[in-house]
């Protein structure tokens, strides 16, 4: 029995009591997690085209197998957080149309969407096009905020709705910052200027000098060392080592190429939050930012996932600030959105019936 067989029999147990099955999806410039109950799936937001030699044919290779196959010749069509035009539309379809299949979700469900915040109106229409398309969701579709439904992903679940909160959301593609009071989103602001991205080329750049140029790793590579051996709790010295042929072997530490980047990374955080988003905040909502500032603020994202980013964080925050601050993360900050999703598809099926 494959995957999504066994996924599909599970979720048409679910329908014997509720007909309809909750769905929740974090559509990711990076990474797309589905969620359906106690199922998880991370995919790769990529698909590779191409042209069957003997038919003539478009063929697609769709996420993870894409990024294995073709690394970074592979499409990643969300890398402005939503489609930018209609080929990118298209690949989405495609991409949504494989996982569809892959993971067996049932076109008798309800889905959720999260999505990141933005005032592109066009790319609004398109993904709201695309998602209209996708046999999934019969029973209902909606988009939320990426960043709110992550904050949903702790213990009290929507029950965070009544709280006020801020949330750091640390994306591949962007940065987002929310203050959300009892379920509203008061203020949001975005960029693009500290990302997940901009610490994989840095990376890159680091091994390049650390090698004097003799090894050029691609942006996929980097990434991968980034997630694998990130680490600011404790240092470890991790070598790697390439043979170039007549240039001779290249030693490097990955660990120093990749902990200068990220803590590059925190200190243009820290700029953003602390001279422009909190400002902003105090001049337009004070109340609520004396009122964050005595909470503990939440991250989410998948740059949360790295060991001791958060406690790093805090104390960079709490030295700009002049005063104490807390952070917490949900379990597994990168998936938390999709989890939040999957919470709002399920109050909507239980609240129907």
């Amino acid at each position: 029995m494959t995957e999504g067989e066994e996924l599909k029999n599970k979720q048409n147990d679910a329908k014997k009591d509720t007909g309809v099955v909750p769905i929740g999806i974090k559509l990711g410039s990076q990474r797309t997690v589905v969620v359906t109950g106690d199922n998880t799936h991370v995919i790769q937001t990529c698909v590779k085209e191409s042209e069957n030699p003997i038919t003539g044919e478009k063929e697609y290779v769709v996420g993870n197998e894409a990024l294995e196959l073709y690394g970074d010749e592979a499409i990643y069509m969300l890398r402005g957080g939503l489609p930018g035009n209609d080929e990118e539309a298209d690949l989405l379809r495609v991409f949504l149309g494989h996982i569809i299949e892959e993971y067996g979700l049932t076109e008798n469900s309800y889905v959720t969407y999260a999505v990141p915040s933005t005032e592109n109106e066009a790319g609004i229409d398109l993904i709201k096009k695309v998602i209209s398309q996708v046999p999934v969701g019969w029973a209902g579709k909606e988009i939320w905020n990426d960043s709110f439904l992550g904050a949903s992903a702790f213990p009290e679940g929507i029950d965070m709705i009544e709280k006020t909160f801020l949330v750091i959301n640390l994306g591949s593609s962007t940065t987002e910052l929310v203050a959300v009071r009892k379920g509203e989103i008061i203020l949001n602001m975005v960029t693009g200027t500290v990302c997940g991205d901009l610490v994989d080329r840095w990376i890159k750049n680091e091994i390049q000098n650390e090698t004097r140029g003799a090894v050029n790793v691609d942006l996929t590579t980097a990434r991968m060392y980034k997630e694998t051996y990130a680490n600011l709790k404790k240092w470890e010295n991790v070598q790697e080592s390439v043979h170039l042929f007549e240039r001779g072997k290249f030693s490097f530490r990955i660990d120093e190429c990749i902990i200068r980047p990220i803590i590059r990374y925190l200190d243009r955080l820290v700029d953003f939050m602390c001279l422009e988003f909190l400002p902003e905040l105090a001049e337009s909502h004070f109340s609520v930012y004396k009122q964050v500032l005595n909470r503990e603020f939440i991250l989410v994202g998948g740059m949360a996932e790295i060991e001791g980013l958060k406690e790093r964080l805090a104390t960079k925050l709490a030295e700009a600030l002049g005063t104490g601050i807390s952070i917490k993360c949900p379990e597994n900050p990168s998936t938390a959105s999709a989890r939040g999703a999957y919470l709002i598809s399920k109050y909507r099926i239980e609240n129907k019936q």
